[in-house]
């Protein structure tokens, strides 16, 4: 089991080492601040249960600092502490979403009762939303992943540059690429979503370009294509990898030249609008098979954005599971309060090959079939509890394992990660062979492993 994980600011270093001893000494995992713009810098670079805030910081106040946390991860239990301890110091800071508020001098049995009544109280409860609270981005998640795909976004949003969004289905491509237009200057245009793999091929022309009346059979009036429709905002073009060769080319054109014409029109129309293209294939592989066109491939791929797997962000579960319950909960007409244990449990067991669209998908049907205020064990279909249950049982195997073969399971698994599965990366990295490595996987029944590798 993971170990919590604790920051501690305070510009005091005798109270921070005191406090840092006396949480290592419980297990905690913990690290430390002295003012708060080291705060806002830990925060981005690692994922923290509980921050132990002090009220008078250096360089920012522990209210803003307050403020800050709640803004990049509003899960995040902050508990406030002061040597000015006031009632309205303590009602603004339960206003700001602290979870309590401790003044010192105080006895470090105090604070870790606070610290342990936090995590049970988390642990089984939905955090109700702020009334004050600004509707949040979809874009969810504070892994370092996500942290680093929202920089990305950030430095880009204004760019005219086409963007590659990569990954497998269901990891939020279409969140991203929503994101991007809503952050950009483009924000007040239109945001043109074409799904390439719906259309029928001999309509999709059509529907990029728009036609004439007559132009074609059943082409009864003039139409405008999504390039036009779009204007100077945003066509997001989903599932590219799914177009035929002869698209290919004529979008490769568009791309190029910035224009392109309506079917049966020889007006050229200026293209305005900003491309965003997805797809969950392997466009290199795609490329080498013939299957794409290289010249488009790389004048799709000028900035790209790999959207990684659930798999490897689970510390991304719990806020997804908050912000889709909450969200759940209006459509649904639904008041679900609390998760229990044995749920929480299957969740961060579950390896969810559909990514984060099977994780909202398990949660409206568990809502759905709820009967209380409580989501229960009974609720979650059957086939995610059988193969969270695969996944402790596996675990529970490995006891019969040698030591030596545990931690080589743990760096096989890790080079993984690192790799995004990749098995030719990961065997490079571990300095052995392909083959050596697949042996390995098959020996460690890490093949089949929720299909994880």
């Amino acid at each position: 089991m993971n170990r919590k994980k604790i920051l501690v600011a305070d510009d005091e270093e005798y109270i921070v080492r005191v406090i840092r001893e006396e949480l290592k000494s419980e297990g905690y995992e913990v690290d430390v601040a002295y003012n708060g713009e080291q705060v806002y810098t830990k925060l981005e670079k690692k994922k923290y249960d509980l921050a132990i805030i002090d009220n008078r910081m250096p360089k920012k106040t522990g209210m803003d600092v307050l403020k800050d946390i709640k803004k990049m991860n509003s899960t995040i239990i902050v508990i406030m502490m002061t040597a000015f301890g006031t009632i309205d110091n303590a009602v603004e800071a339960m206003r700001f979403g602290a979870y309590d508020y401790i003044t010192k001098p105080f006895d470090n049995n105090d604070l870790i009762c606070k610290i342990k009544e936090a995590f049970k109280v988390k642990h089984g409860i939905i955090y109700k939303m702020d009334n004050h609270e600004k509707e949040k981005s979809q874009l969810v998640g504070c892994s370092k992943e996500m942290i680093e795909i929202k920089r990305k976004i950030h430095k880009i949003k204004d760019l005219d540059t086409t963007i590659l969004l990569t990954g497998e289905s269901g990891t939020g491509k279409g969140v991203i690429a929503r994101e991007i237009h809503e952050l950009s200057n483009r924000s007040k245009m239109p945001f043109v979503h074409v799904n390439c793999a719906v259309l029928p091929q001999n309509l999709i022309e059509s529907e990029l370009f728009g036609h004439e009346k007559g132009a074609f059979t059943g082409a009864n009036e003039r139409k405008q294509g999504k390039f036009q429709l779009a204007a100077k905002g945003t066509v997001f073009l989903d599932e590219i990898g799914t177009l035929d060769h002869n698209l290919q080319a004529k979008l490769l054109t568009v791309l190029q030249d910035k224009k392109f014409e309506r079917i049966g029109s020889s007006k050229i129309i200026e293209l305005e609008g900003r491309i965003i293209a997805a797809t969950n294939l392997n466009l290199e592989e795609a490329v080498s098979s013939n299957k794409f066109r290289e010249d488009l491939y790389y004048r799709l791929n000028v900035i790209s954005i790999e959207c990684p797997p659930l798999r490897y962000r689970k510390e991304d579960i719990e806020e997804l599971i908050l912000y889709f319950v909450k969200k759940l909960n209006k459509r649904l007409g639904k008041h679900i309060e609390r998760i229990s244990s044995q749920v929480w449990n299957i969740f961060m067991d579950y390896d969810w090959p559909g990514n984060v669209r099977e994780l909202e998908n398990t949660l409206e049907s568990a809502m759905a079939l709820s009967n209380g205020n409580v989501l229960e064990e009974e609720d979650i279909p059957l086939r995610i509890r059988r193969k969270a249950n695969s996944v402790i049982n596996s675990i529970e195997c490995s006891s019969r394992l040698s030591i030596l073969e545990i931690q080589e399971i743990k760096i096989i698994e890790k080079a993984l990660e690192r790799n995004s599965g990749h098995r030719e990366k990961t065997a490079k990295e571990l300095g052995i062979s392909r083959r050596t490595l697949q042996y390995k996987l098959k020996k460690f029944g890490l093949i089949n492993k929720g299909n994880k590798y």
